[in-house]
């Protein structure tokens, strides 16, 4: 034979990353024309709803990831507050959670409700955290001082353990008309108090305090210094009647300790310390307490957040001595208080899924041919666009075999490796614990196959996955593999005899010769003999970095009887490269560095000429 022949190439190709997981919602909505703080409580679809009891039921879509599941409101205790409880929504869809509105009974004193939020996630592949805020829909209202007891039960679907903490506990303006002795006032010196309104180091702070109401011996206690004895006019300072160093009320609006001097009745001048702020991320135990502080309800903008409970169960109840709203001293009225329950999400893993496929257009294998004389674009088994174009199509299979790996993309450190199964074939999915990317921003997968069923690849081994915030679903990694018979690339060689007489060859080789792929008999000494090589690309993927190499036989190298020459003509000079075998000698043939397009063929000429007479036949690609 009087050559081998070489093509040496890379395949292109696209590999994007879909992430085909979507939501779409419709809500009703909103009545009002904006609405208070927190967001992000997730979207409430109630089923049904009693006021009169303070129940409701439904489902519900969280924030974060959307997750959904169902939900329950029970009402387990109201003392102080009037029967009927606002529920909104009361039917139908809202996207900021549920609010609950208790409205205050005057007619009755230590004012304390209870309700139990329980959710039933739908799915195992979420970590779901029931919130807790002051409103999440009000435009009106206030608060007063109030005790919160918390007490929550665990998601049994994971195993992580159930934890509340202060998600956000942002400064805010405080209602005066609702606060206790720790904010109304400041000492001046021993006769008189500062009563601007409200004092200046405490207009506005956290909402969320520690629950020290049963510190230093004393609770919260009302009062407000114009309601003091003596305390008359718009005079600043004040300056209270004392009597001896006692301070007492001009009017039965709130109460004093039992030794009402100034030093217990401001709170900052001994007790300082006492209900200081929850801090962001400070942990309540399964029961512990906290203390809200009185604020205008659109102004709230708190949220506790209990995250992988089951359920949730609040007790509310008022906790400060004395009352603005009526004239009589009464223990723990809280006026109106509105609470809202939502649900956010979060993945409990990053997922990362494809399919390792058969990139054949859903062709038969076993009808796969690529000899010489069935490589023509267009006909047969091969005029098929999905046909080795990098993309998993509805038509073509999975296949088994492979190894998929979670690595990082510098060092390709495996950080989750995965075997294909046999029975789901093809399909793959990892699975990592969100914790174990903390500060990546990218990934890859690497595709591994050992076995020879399917050698070719028609995708990179390799895909590169930017990390998003708040998607931890990666779909459609796909990795494509052909049998060889199936392979891209298609090279056919032909062969014309001739004088090699230059002149009697131009203008070039390709239409003064008729080429064949016929064997040829006896070949005369001095004759030449022209190769037409034809490269097919099959595939709908380009094949870059084309090269073709074809080496010249040379006597007594891997069996040849004689030595084969580069001859004049060449064709297309500019089709071959600068290290081509040069005209006379005797080694390779080699092209430029080009681009097959995809469903594409392109021809390359020479002319050789051999040393004595042989045997020719042209090599089988």
């Amino acid at each position: 034979m009087p050559a081998r022949l070489l093509a040496l190439l890379n395949i292109s190709f696209s590999c994007s990353i879909w992430v085909k997981r979507g939501l779409t919602l419709t809500f009703i909505a909103a009545s009002f024309s904006a609405q208070s703080a927190p967001a992000e409580m997730g979207s409430i679809t109630v089923i049904s709803s009693n006021a009169s009891t303070g129940s409701a039921s439904g489902t519900y879509i969280a924030a974060g990831s959307g997750a959904t599941g169902r939900f329950t409101l029970v009402r387990n205790e109201n003392i102080g507050y009037n029967s009927n409880a606002e529920i909104t929504p009361s039917s139908g869809t809202r996207i900021n959670g549920i609010e609950i509105r208790n409205d205050s009974n005057t007619s009755v004193d230590r004012d304390k409700f209870k309700y139990t939020f329980t959710i039933t996630p739908d799915d195992k592949a979420s970590i779901h955290t029931i919130k807790i805020a002051q409103a999440s829909y009000s435009m009106g209202g206030n608060s007063e001082i109030a005790r919160q007891t918390l007490s929550f039960t665990q998601n049994s679907q994971i195993s992580l353990p159930a934890q509340a903490t202060i998600k956000n506990n942002p400064d805010v303006p405080y209602y005066y008309n609702a606060m206790g002795d720790y904010f109304m006032g400041s000492k001046v010196n021993s006769t008189q108090l500062n009563s601007q309104d409200p004092r200046p180091a405490f207009s506005s702070g956290s909402q969320l305090r520690t629950d020290s109401s049963n510190m230093n011996g004393s609770g919260l206690y009302y009062y407000n210094i114009t309601n003091l004895a003596g305390a008359t006019g718009s005079q600043n300072p004040y300056s209270p009647t004392l009597t001896d160093n006692l301070v007492a009320l001009s009017s039965n609006n709130g109460v004093l300790p039992s030794t009402p001097t100034f030093e217990n009745i401001i709170k900052s001048i001994n007790n300082g310390s006492t209900y200081s702020a929850l801090s962001p991320n400070t942990a309540i135990s399964n029961g512990g307490t906290y203390v809200s502080y009185g604020i205008e309800n659109s102004q709230s903008n708190y949220v506790v957040a209990v995250r992988n409970a089951n359920a949730v169960t609040l007790t509310y109840e008022g906790i400060m001595n004395g009352n603005i709203g009526i004239a009589r001293n009464v223990i723990g009225e809280t006026y109106n208080e509105w609470i809202s329950f939502g649900v956010e999400s979060e993945p409990l893993n990053y997922v990362f899924s494809g399919t390792v496929f058969n990139d054949n257009g859903g062709i038969n294998d076993s009808d796969a041919n690529v000899k010489k004389d069935n490589a023509t674009i267009g006909s047969g088994i091969y005029n098929n666009t999905n046909f080795f174009s990098g993309t998993f199509d509805s038509a073509e299979s999975g296949i088994a075999g492979s190894t998929v790996k979670l690595v990082d993309c510098t060092t390709n450190a495996p950080l989750e490796t995965i075997n294909i199964p046999t029975n789901i074939v093809g399909k793959y999915e990892i699975k990592i614990p969100i914790a174990s990317l903390t500060g990546k921003i990218t990934v890859c997968l690497i595709e591994e196959n050992s076995g020879s069923t399917y050698p070719i690849r028609t995708t990179n081994e390799k895909t590169v996955i930017s990390l998003t915030t708040n998607q931890y679903n990666y779909e459609n990694n796909n990795f494509g593999r052909v049998i060889d018979k199936n392979a891209a690339l298609v090279l056919e060689k032909e062969q014309a005899l001739n004088d090699c007489k230059t002149a009697s060859l131009l203008p070039n080789l390709e239409n003064k010769l008729a080429y064949s792929k016929a064997s040829l008999s006896e070949v005369t000494p001095g004759q030449c003999i022209a190769y037409k090589i034809t490269a097919t690309n099959r595939a709908n993927l380009s094949i870059n970095n084309f090269v073709l190499q074809d080496v010249l036989q040379e006597k007594n190298v891997n069996g040849a009887i004689v030595t084969s020459k580069l001859a004049n003509p060449i064709h297309q000079t500019s089709e071959y490269a600068a290290d081509s075998v040069a005209i006379g000698n005797n080694g390779t043939v080699k092209t430029v560095t080009s681009i097959l397009d995809p469903r594409t063929k392109r021809s390359f000429y020479f002319n050789t000429k051999y040393g004595s007479t042989h045997s020719n036949t042209p090599d089988t690609p």
